[in-house]
């Protein structure tokens, strides 16, 4: 039946109000059933059956404190969700409608209980069916949501959950969140929930009107709108698996302020503090399983992840504001996009789940304000792709890709400021470094979980730097930049970075290039600097170690960077230096106000944590840097004051004012013209191969260099060099330095280079000075402008850095003596420097090697050389110099380390170079300086004039110069030869030698073919070539000559190319002189060689006063006047050497050499003390463009540096030689010194200055080489030898061997003082070579050792005295120029000084050695004896004790001829030898004569005294049965004095000067006797015979004879058998009317005193007695020596007594006609033989005349031929006594005829006179005996 309506709606009714009854009981029954279970209490109230109203859920346990909800209301809708492309799910849906709901969350209270493991839960799919079926018809909304804690408050407008399911076999569920604007409060809640809920009042203020009330523009997090989609699948096997999620939002917007951080600081700081060591610990110990278990949990996990994920974005604003640091900034982020794409990846491992992430960026802008950002990125696109294993056996890996658009970075200091301050204020945290450490083991010990790859590329990025005030600077420009990075190695994780090109650019520059680039301008042009390409590695690599730990990882930083170039300005330079200032001025203010911030935080461990980069290397392939700039070319005036010493007379005064009272100033002048004001310049450096490695484990840093080159171009005229220096060039360099590993040793260093060239130039020079002068003044007012706005608040700051500076000092002065000093090794295989020294002088040291262990102690150099022009002024193979401490430091006295320099050197060569002008070089390198100097001032004060600061005392430095010792094994000093005069020297010696070995080998031909010719046979051999030639043929005859020359010039040019020739000094590379090429040994003029050189220089005890002692005591002017001096140069010297040669040439003797010597002595450069000079202009050029003109003093007035010496020189041999073929030498050395020594202006600039060198005229010549040599040179030197040699040449050839005068003695000393020589040798002895060069042109050969000396004395003394006038009439006074007492400088200096008169006195003294008997009583007097031959006038017993060896003069005719040939050879030599320095040289114009007087003029007078005491003279012939043989004379005493004169007169140079004659000569013989000793004599042929018969036995009795000659023939005479003559007194005397008698009597005197002393001395030294009768002159008591002055040669003998016998007369004959063809004059030469008889042809007529004139000729030849007879045998020189007899008697009969015998009182000129007073002559004949006895004279007088 049908129901009716109201039964219808009653049981409805009923039904409601039953299912309303049961509603309420259950609700009331879940209200407490969930206050009893979940623990909370639970309110609510129903607003219907469907509706529930303020819901209140309070819990008291839990992070949730409560839950209210002001309605929630139930609602059935149908369901419209779109679940796949055309279709809707129509599911009915039952909504929850939720509205005010609040959530709050109490203080959270954590708790150190570990977490409990949850087992995993699966869900099968029945439940997954369930709960899908059921949720499908669910829907959720939610208004006003609000979420409080105690720190936050979120709050949701509306809130959207939406849940569907679409109808497919595998059902799935999608769920749809949707959210509307979300705030995030940061703060307390605002209202709690028992204000915003009453239940009793019947209202609520919800919680959603409460929240709304605050201002939504200050919520720290905003969100517009949030959805999200997410669809849900099941799998039997994971369960419940997410597959799409797409999450949409809108616009973000974070706002922060520093309340946020203050906060989030303090919270976090009291929970790390509290649990920091706890948690360290925990994770430490349960790291490792963790990580498998986060390994394992994520591997689960991304089966759940969702199959594809979006999210999206649109922008994010992120505002940041702290009010106390000034910062408001904005950060943006548009376009974000997220997608992941999960799917299934198979390999070879193992199946694995991938995940492509992708992400985009469209818009990055951070730290933005006022329209600019920090950091802009226009687009960012990440692709990453993960790779999680399914299974664990292999970790989970990812690959990461980031691309970068457009990235922009702006580094705006005025923004980075406050963030910088802010960071400066933070307090740094503590952490222990122990648990770290332990914690990085533990890492790099586990293994990886993730191993992922990630790749950056921008292919364009910017980056630019504002200035402190906010504009531009500099903009960074890189076109591409890719970054690779992973830690797929087991060394962690690795970074690649490659940068493409970068530019450099300033602000304005970019600008200009940003326009030049769209007209298709390179963008690079302008740039700043570019860098091609940077690589940069990154990671950890395996590294050796010298632990015992072996090899181990080592983070290390690898920079690549291909090609660099770098182009500065000078406003380039300015704006980095400025932009620098900026900076560090910033910095330093931000790190002062943290410094006081942070002063009383904990101090930091000193240990180095190992954490970080351990090893950096960097590689640069090639890198350029440019700096182009322009130099002032200035006009101006700078003050030049001059400093000047005055010594004792004033002492160091600077000149500041002129004569004329204008202050003293230069003009520095450009050389080109006005227009030119500036000069542009570059530098350019370029670096290739680069690479720079630091150790920060071992300390070491390692720089190595293949090349750096640096060039310095000028420019007259745009992009046009006008020139270009290479400044240096370095090759394979390389600089090591790292920590000492000894205690003593703090840093070891080392540098080393194959080859370094370095140039300097005075333009290089300016430019630079100028450019640091503008960075001073640059760096000066930045000062000045920084100074002058530092604020108050700094000055604490730099009162702290006061007060460390002070803390620093005193703990460094405890601390200096535990300073360890640092070692700096070099090697270096090449340097060169060379530089522009002066105007016209370039220098240059080459160095081949340089090597060094420690160049704080010594260097080695190699191939050191040094060059001036081009030319070796210095070499020397190997050389090291050190230096080692001579001053201990004692540990309580700190006292300055003196440190000894020591020169090492294997050998060293010192060379004049040929034509060199040294003084010249001196005094440019000399202007140069000082030109450089005002230079640079008139620089300084017009660019940065720099305040005048008070000197300072300096204080005495740690360290002193001591000693320098040199120790060279060979130095040689020597004057190069000009090459084409070496070239002719050499090969006309070679030439010559082949020469007569033509002739010889000519001459045997001619020989062999004459003597074949006589023999009947046609064919003969020749010797020559071993061949059979037909002599009878002129054809082979000619032939074998031709043969002959040939051979003769193929010998020449074989020697020619054996010679090793010479590289020279380089002083000749060019012209013609360069292709002359002598060799090695003819390369010098003059050299000078020591071996075994060791000499040391030590400081003269008192510094200057102690140097002026020693003048005093080596100058008695200087004691007398005491000089002041203004310059002091002093040494002590001692001085050892092997040996020591002087040589000249390629000469066959040197000019002097000497062994084992030795000298201690002082050395003391000085400079007087002058007046100030008077001043002159003069110009120097300084560079190219540049010259100053500058006062220096006239020429002339500065006095000379003069050396005083003391120097007592010791050698154990010695050997001089001389001819008269070395005077051109001399001429050639005296240039040398001339050329080198002459003032020259040797400028290659405009030498036409504008001001020309106002010399002043010179008033006076220059002194001549005598008068310099007083004037230069001072002091005593001794030269003392143990043996010497003297050879003097007999000929004109410098390279003879056999014909010379040789001078032997066995010890010698020499002393030199002003004005005065003084020589005394022992066992004297002068051979000559008279036999050998007779026996040399008869073509015999001669056996060696045949000759006996000359002359031997036991005793030789030379005094030479020099007795100079002058105008000033004191010679001795050497001080010209004026004091400075006297204020003005003296009209004339020289003259005063010039030597107007010289007188030369020679002291020739022969004495014998007295040998005494030691066993004997001591020795009678020579008074017993009467003479000599005491055995004739006294007692013979009286010589048993005594033995005299007296001067013996062994002579023959030969020895005589010699003797006077070799007198006139070098008195007057031929060839005008003497005269040579007078002729032009080749390619030099005639030096102008200095006007002096020449030596012979200036000398004035000679006086020469010979004394010998006693003497004896034997006569040597030729043959050994010469009547004069045994010829002996025998004298006490022989005097010889001789004087040449030119009158007594007071001499001046103007005065006229006579001839230089002889004006007296006297002789004396005391006690002559001649004899003939027939029994103990000796001659040539018979000690020839003897030595051809047994060398060794001739020698020895030649020897024995030869003594027993000298002594007994002198001295044992006991019978009257061959006694010739005696006298008592035989005296010459001659003198000219024109004499001074009071000088003469005055020298005489002087003479007679020094013989006194000399025996006196001799005799104390040998302990002998002599009486006065001895020592006195007999002649001065008899009146022997009346002299008058009537130029008559007077002849007076005493007690003559002469034997004459037949003998005798034979003898005498004998001798009287050898020495008569001795003076006669040489045979002319052939030529002028030829020329006589052709000038007697023309004069005579008729064959008469020619007879006649035959006849002439003659004897001529006769008399020469039998003047020198060959000395073959005994036999041949037989005939030489009758021939000679002959002669004699001619000559005699000649001499009596010339002889008148006439009365005194005949009238006339008396010229010669003979006295023979009381005679006694004994005739023996076989007739009769005849004895006459009376006195006569004979007299020459004549009238004219």
């Amino acid at each position: 039946m049908a129901a009716s309506p109201v039964k219808f709606l009653f049981g409805f009714l009923l039904v409601s109000i039953t299912l309303w009854l049961i509603f309420i009981s259950a609700s009331k029954l879940l209200a407490w059933v969930l206050s009893r279970i979940v623990g909370a209490s639970v309110k609510f109230r129903i607003g219907g059956w469907k509706c529930l109203r303020d819901v209140v859920v309070k819990f008291e346990k839990g992070a949730v404190e409560s839950v209210s909800v002001g309605e929630i209301r139930l609602s059935l809708r149908q369901s419209l969700v779109k679940l796949g492309a055309g279709f809707i799910s129509r599911d009915p849906k039952l909504q929850v409608l939720i509205c005010d709901l609040e959530v709050v969350v109490r203080h959270s209270t954590k708790s150190t209980q570990k977490a409990k493991i949850r087992k995993p839960r699966t869900s099968g799919r029945g439940k997954w069916m369930v709960v899908a079926n059921i949720a499908r018809y669910l829907s959720v909304s939610v208004t006003d949501f609000v979420v409080k804690t105690p720190k936050a408050t979120i709050e949701v407008k509306e809130l959207t959950v939406d849940i569907s399911k679409d109808g497919g076999s595998k059902p799935n569920l999608f769920v749809k969140l949707r959210i509307l604007p979300i705030f995030v409060y940061i703060g307390e809640p605002r209202a709690s929930c028992e204000q915003s809920s009453t239940f009793n009042s019947g209202g609520c203020i919800s919680a959603g009107q409460s929240s709304f009330a605050i201002d939504k523009s200050s919520a720290p997090f905003s969100c517009e709108e949030f959805s999200l989609s997410c669809e849900f699948g099941h799998d039997r096997e994971v369960g419940v698996i997410i597959k799409n999620l797409d999450i949409t939002s809108g616009e973000v917007t974070v706002n922060l302020n520093e309340k946020f951080l203050s906060k989030s600081k303090r919270s976090s700081s009291t929970s790390h503090s509290d649990k920091v060591i706890d948690s360290t610990v925990d994770s430490v110990a349960a790291k490792r399983p963790q990580g498998k278990q986060t390994l394992a949990a994520l591997s689960k996990y991304t089966t759940m992840f969702p199959e594809k994920v979006c999210f999206n974005l649109p922008k994010l604003d992120v505002r940041f504001v702290h009010h106390e640091h000034d910062i408001d900034v904005e950060n943006n982020i548009m376009g974000i996009q997220l997608k992941i794409i999960k799917s299934r990846f198979s390999e070879d491992v193992g199946d694995s789940t991938r995940l492509d992430v992708q992400m985009d960026f469209s818009e990055i802008h951070l730290l933005r304000e006022a329209g600019t950002s920090v950091l802009e990125i226009l687009k960012v696109d990440v692709v990453s792709f993960l790779y999680v294993p399914i299974q664990l056996t292999s970790p989970i890996r990812a690959e990461i890709d980031f691309k970068l658009g457009g990235t922009q970075c702006n580094i705006i200091m005025s923004r980075l400021k406050p963030w910088l301050r802010l960071h400066y204020s933070k307090k740094k945290k503590m952490v222990l470094q122990e648990e770290t450490l332990a914690l990085e083991k533990s890492q790099s010990i586990e293994s990886k979980a993730i191993m992922w790859t990630c790749t950056v590329s921008a292919p364009e990025m910017t980056i630019v730097l504002y200035s402190v005030n906010g504009l531009p600077v500099y903009h960074v420009c890189s076109q591409s930049s890719h970054v690779f990075a992973n830690n797929i190695s087991n060394m962690g994780t690795a970074v690649h970075m490659e940068l493409g090109e970068i530019n450099l650019h300033m602000a304005d520059e970019y600008q200009e290039c940003l326009k030049e680039s769209l007209f298709g301008v390179e963008s690079n042009s302008g740039s700043l600097m570019n860098i091609a390409k940077v690589s940069l590695d990154w990671g950890k690599k395996d590294m050796e170690s010298s632990e015992e730990e072996g090899p181990r990882s080592k983070l290390v930083l690898s920079v690549d960077v291909t090609g660099m170039g770098v182009y500065l300005t000078f406003k380039h330079v300015e704006s980095l230096i400025l932009t620098a200032i900026s900076f560090q001025t910033l910095f330093k203010k931000l790190s002062a106000s943290g410094k006081r911030t942070a002063q009383n935080r904990v101090g930091r461990s000193s240990k180095s944590s190992g954490k970080g980069t351990r090893l950096l290397k960097f590689n640069l392939e090639r890198c350029s840097v440019n700096f182009c700039g322009d130099v002032g070319l200035e006009n101006t005036v700078v003050v030049d004051p001059k400093r000047v010493n005055y010594g004792t007379q004033g002492g160091q005064v600077v000149i500041s004012v002129s004569a004329d009272g204008t202050p003293r100033c230069a003009k520095v002048m450009p050389t080109l013209s006005e227009e030119y004001k500036k000069l542009k310049y570059s530098f350019s450096l370029d670096i290739f191969h680069l690479s720079l490695c630091v150790n920060k484990e071992k300390r070491s840093t390692q720089l190595e260099l293949e090349r750096a080159r640096s060039a310095y171009q000028e420019y007259l005229l745009k992009h046009k060099p006008a020139t270009k220096v290479t400044l240096f060039d370095i090759q394979n360099a390389k600089f090591v330095r790292r920590s000492g590993g000894l205690k003593e040793i703090a840093v070891c260093s080392l540098f080393s280079a194959t080859d370094i060239m370095v140039r300097w130039e005075p333009d290089v020079h300016l430019s630079l000075i100028e450019l640091v002068l503008q960075l001073k003044l640059l760096e000066h007012n930045q000062k000045l402008h920084r100074h002058g706005n530092e604020s108050v608040e700094d000055v604490p700051g730099v009162r702290d850095i006061e007060q460390k500076k002070e803390a620093t000092s005193v703990s460094g002065n405890g601390d200096r003596h535990k300073k360890r000093e640092s070692i700096f090794a070099i090697d270096v295989e090449m340097l060169r420097i060379s530089a522009e020294v002066g105007d016209g002088v370039d220098a240059m040291v080459q160095v081949q090697s340089i090597f060094s262990e420690n160049a704080r102690i010594g260097v080695l150099l190699e191939g050191l050389m040094l060059c001036f022009n081009g030319s070796r002024v210095f070499r020397s193979s190997r050389m090291q110099i050190s230096r080692i401490p001579s001053a201990s430091i004692d540990a309580e006295v700190p006292v300055a380390t003196s440190w000894d320099w020591v020169v090492q050197g294997l050998d060293v060569h010192i060379c004049m170079p040929y034509r060199l002008q040294l003084r010249a070089i001196d005094d440019a390198i000399e202007d140069m300086l000082r030109g450089l100097k005002l230079i640079t001032a008139a620089k300084t004060n017009l660019i940065f004039p720099a305040k005048k600061e008070s000197s300072k005392a300096k204080k005495p430095g740690a360290t002193k110069f001591g000693s320098v010792k040199f120790c060279i094994r060979k130095l040689t000093a020597d004057i190069e030869e000009e090459p084409l005069q070496g070239w002719l020297d050499e090969h006309y010696q070679l030439m010559k030698n082949e020469a007569c070995e033509l002739a010889v080998r000519l001459k045997f031909l001619d020989e062999f073919i004459s003597k074949a010719n006589q023999i009947p046979k046609t064919a003969e051999t020749n010797d020559a070539n071993g061949l059979e030639v037909d002599v009878q043929d002129p054809s082979a005859n000619c032939q074998m000559e031709e043969e002959i020359y040939k051979q003769s010039f193929r010998s020449y040019y074989q020697t020619c190319q054996s010679l090793a020739l010479s590289e020279g000094s380089g002083a000749c590379r060019e012209g013609f002189q360069a292709g002359f090429k002598p060799s090695t040994a003819r390369t010098s003029l003059l050299s000078i060689s020591a071996t075994d050189l060791d000499v040391s220089l030590t400081r003269i005890d008192g510094g200057d006063a102690g140097m002026i002692e020693v003048l005093k005591k080596l100058d008695p002017v200087c004691l007398e006047k005491n000089i002041p001096f203004s310059k002091l140069y002093g040494r002590k010297i001692l001085l050892h050497t092997g040996s020591l040669v002087v040589q000249l040439r390629d000469y066959t003797f040197p000019l002097f050499y000497a062994t084992s010597g030795k000298c201690e002595g002082h050395v003391v450069l000085a400079q007087q003390a002058t007046c100030f000079q008077p001043q002159i202009y003069q110009d120097v050029f300084v560079g190219r463009w540049r010259k100053v003109r500058m006062l220096r003093s006239a020429s002339g007035t500065t006095p000379p540096v003069k050396t005083y010496s003391d120097l007592p020189i010791h050698f154990q041999k010695g050997e001089v030689s001389f001819g008269v073929g070395y005077e051109p030498a001399f001429a050639d050395v005296s240039y040398a010194f001339a050329v080198a020594l002459r003032r020259a202006n040797l400028s290659v600039r405009n030498v036409d200055s504008s001001v020309s060198q106002t010399q002043p005229p010179k008033k006076e010549r220059s002194l001549p080489w005598w008068d310099d040599m007083r004037y230069y040179i001072h002091g005593n030197i001794t030269l003392m030898f143990s043996e010497t040699r003297w050879n003097v040449l007999a000929t004109t050839d410098p390279y003879e061997k056999l014909d010379k005068l040789q001078i032997i003695s066995s010890s010698m000393e020499i002393q030199q003082s002003d004005g005065k020589v003084y020589v005394s040798a022992k066992d004297f002895k002068i051979l000559v070579s008279s036999l050998e060069s007779l026996a040399s042109r008869r073509g015999l050969k001669l056996p060696t050792g045949i000759s006996c000396p000359l002359l031997e004395a036991p005793t030789f003394t030379l005094e030479v005295m020099m007795y100079w006038e002058c105008e000033s009439g004191n010679p001795l006074n050497h001080y010209l120029h004026a004091f400075p007492s006297e204020g003005k400088p003296r009209e004339k200096v020289f003259d005063p000084f010039r030597s107007t008169s010289l007188s030369l006195r020679w002291n020739f003294s022969l004495r014998p050695l007295l040998q005494t008997s030691e066993t004997q009583s001591p020795p009678s007097t020579l008074e017993d004896s009467a003479g000599v031959d005491g055995t004739v006038y006294g007692p013979p017993h009286k010589l048993e004790n005594v033995s005299i060896v007296s001067p013996t003069l062994n002579i023959g005719a030969h020895d005589l001829a010699w003797i006077i040939k070799f007198w006139n050879m070098n008195y007057a030599p031929p060839h005008k030898l003497r005269s040579f320095a007078r002729w032009p040289r080749f390619g030099i114009p005639r030096a102008v004569r200095s006007g002096n007087l020449s030596l012979d003029k200036v000398m004035t007078e000679f006086m020469l005294r010979i004394d010998a005491t006693p003497t004896c003279i034997k006569h040597m012939p030729l043959a050994d049965d010469d009547p004069a043989k045994g010829l002996t004379f025998n004298m006490s005493k022989l005097r010889y004095e001789l004087c040449y004169s030119r009158g007594k007169q007071k001499y001046t140079f103007e005065s006229k000067r006579d001839p230089l004659d002889l004006v007296y000569q006297g002789l004396d013989l005391h006690t002559p006797k001649a004899f003939l000793n027939k029994d103990d004599s000796t001659s040539i042929a018979k000690v020839v015979q003897m030595t051809r018969k047994s060398t060794q036995s001739a020698s020895m009795d030649r020897v024995s004879s030869g003594k027993s000659n000298y002594v007994n023939g002198c001295t044992e005479k006991h019978r009257d058998d061959g006694f010739l003559l005696s006298s008592d007194y035989f005296t010459i005397r001659k003198q000219a009317p024109k004499a001074d008698p009071a000088r003469l009597l005055a020298w005489q005197e002087a003479g007679r005193r020094n013989l006194e002393m000399t025996y006196w001395r001799s005799e104390f030294e040998n302990g002998s007695e002599s009486d006065e009768h001895t020592r006195s002159d007999p002649s001065d008591d008899d009146g022997y020596n009346v002299v008058i002055a009537d130029n008559c040669q007077r002849v007076f003998v005493y007690g003559l007594k002469l034997l004459w016998t037949i003998e005798n007369r034979d003898a005498v004959w004998s001798w009287v006609g050898g020495i008569s063809k001795a003076f006669e004059p040489p045979k002319p030469s052939p030529s002028r033989q030829y020329a006589q008889r052709k000038l007697v042809e023309e004069n005579q007529q008729g064959g008469g005349a020619e007879t006649h004139q035959d006849d002439m000729a003659k004897p001529l030849s006769t008399s020469h031929g039998a003047s020198s007879p060959p000395p073959q045998n005994a036999e041949t020189s037989s005939s030489l006594p009758s021939f000679s007899l002959k002669m004699e008697n001619l000559s005699a009969a000649a001499a009596v005829k010339s002889v008148n015998i006439t009365d005194p009182e005949e009238d006339g000129t008396r010229h010669f006179m003979v006295n023979v007073i009381e005679p006694q002559f004994n005739l023996h004949s076989e007739d009769a005996n005849v004895s006459c006895e009376e006195n006569f004279s004979i007299k020459t007088i004549s009238s004219f």
